[in-house]
């Protein structure tokens, strides 16, 4: 553009650079001030009450500019009359975007975390929560983990944050979904924060989660729940199948998967199960141990807890191994054989996920129950169960695995 052009359009472009100058610098403004909450309202009054005028005053100038040039004002004019306004606009928008792939990056490879961390230690523990953790309520767990309810777990979600200031001394714990290699020592908090004492940690074997990548994707951390065991002496790190949704049971159910077995318990001896095996297996028994519901009162209450699940074969025998809140430090051990359906082979609308109802038996035993989800039509559910075991059907007074069922309009199949 020659100096002649630039004077014969200079009023224009005084204005277009003012108001580009203005916008730019609010959105360096906005881009540069984090957490900037209910300043962002200063910021887009500002705008329109300077930005809006110039805005005004630029637009009358070009219908102006074009009245008086017949249409034949150079594309280069035009451009910069509205192109620095335009970059100025962009500032806050791109930043954004930049941003917010710096953010998904570091969420993919950093997802949330399921953790459950079980008192066994005979103290009181203050667990380490950070970076930012959350309960099923919304709200970070309860500190310490009382010594004086082991039944009691702290169950939350983990949330790794690109804002958090790791260092050598505080490093996130997990790589992906696992747990570092690396990491031999479990470090503890105390009351303010600050560090606290540290026991060795001992890792037990992750679960196969791949039967599930073709249904649910290859997101590994929304498979998984990180248990620990924090003895006096000290923690071990048990890796679990995260107890399923609702939603994802039909999704897996709807996709035919196999081999996956869904476990509910009765607890008929005297003390809570902290910790519960199947085949090897830790299962995820929740946010508290699975309480004792013997002796039983005259109401009926002893409905079967879930436990978790895990891929197994049911025409195996089970072996079980649990430890208790009382005696956490010995495990106890049982072996049995779930029976099978009197007819063998699937029905019609009959689920590939199989159920098993557990027995705790105060003289130590286990007795199973099978059962399985029968979809008759789109809104009739049936139930195929072998029934209440012999040996547990003194203790079980409500019934078996259909007693958890609305007999009104779940239907119990002959088996």
């Amino acid at each position: 553009m020659t100096t002649k052009t630039y004077r014969h359009y200079l009023f224009g472009i005084i204005i277009s650079i003012a108001l580009a100058g203005w916008l730019a610098a609010l959105g360096i403004v906005a881009v540069t001030s984090p957490d900037l909450g209910w300043g962002i309202v200063a910021l887009i009054t500002a705008a329109i009450w300077v930005g809006g005028p110039l805005a005004i005053v630029l637009v009358i100038t070009w219908f102006a500019y074009l009245a008086r040039d017949r249409g034949q004002m150079p594309g280069r004019v035009h451009a910069v009359l509205f192109l620095p306004t335009l970059a100025a606009l962009l500032i806050y928008p791109i930043s954004e975007s930049i941003e917010r792939g710096k953010y998904d990056s570091f969420s993919a490879a950093h997802p949330p975390i399921a953790e459950t961390h079980v008192n066994l230690s005979g103290k009181d523990l203050w667990i380490d929560t950070k970076p930012y953790a959350s309960s099923a309520s919304g709200a970070g767990p309860n500190m310490p983990l009382a010594a004086t309810q082991p039944e009691r777990f702290a169950a939350f979600i983990r949330y790794p944050s690109p804002e958090t200031n790791y260092s050598a001394s505080n490093t996130f714990p997990y790589t992906g979904a696992r747990l570092n290699d690396n990491l031999e020592r479990y470090t503890y908090r105390v009351a303010s924060g600050e560090t606290g004492d540290s026991l060795p940690l001992t890792r037990l074997p992750y679960p196969d989660v791949s039967p599930f990548f073709p249904i649910l994707g290859k997101r590994e951390a929304t498979m998984l729940r990180h248990l620990y065991f924090h003895y006096p002496d000290h923690v071990e790190v048990a890796p679990a199948l995260q107890r399923l949704a609702g939603m994802t049971e039909q999704q897996l159910d709807g996709k035919k998967l196999k081999g996956l077995v869904l476990f509910k318990a009765q607890n008929y001896t005297p003390n809570g199960i902290a910790r519960l095996e199947i085949n090897g297996r830790t299962l995820d028994v929740g946010e508290r141990a699975l309480a004792s519901v013997a002796p039983l009162p005259a109401t009926c209450h002893d409905y079967a807890y879930p436990v978790g699940e895990a891929f197994m074969d049911l025409d195996q025998p089970l072996t079980v191994r649990w430890q208790t809140v009382d005696a956490p430090q010995i495990w106890q051990t049982a072996t049995l054989q779930v029976p099978a359906f009197r007819q063998p082979g699937r029905i019609d609308g009959e689920s590939t996920l199989l159920r098993v109802q557990l027995y705790f038996l105060p003289d130590g035993t286990v007795e199973g129950e099978r059962f399985v989800e029968v979809r008759q039509s789109r809104n009739q559910l049936a139930i195929r169960a072998t029934g209440v075991p012999a040996r547990a059907a003194a203790y079980a007074g409500c019934g078996g695995a259909f007693s958890a069922f609305n007999p009104q309009t779940v239907k119990l199949l002959a088996d």
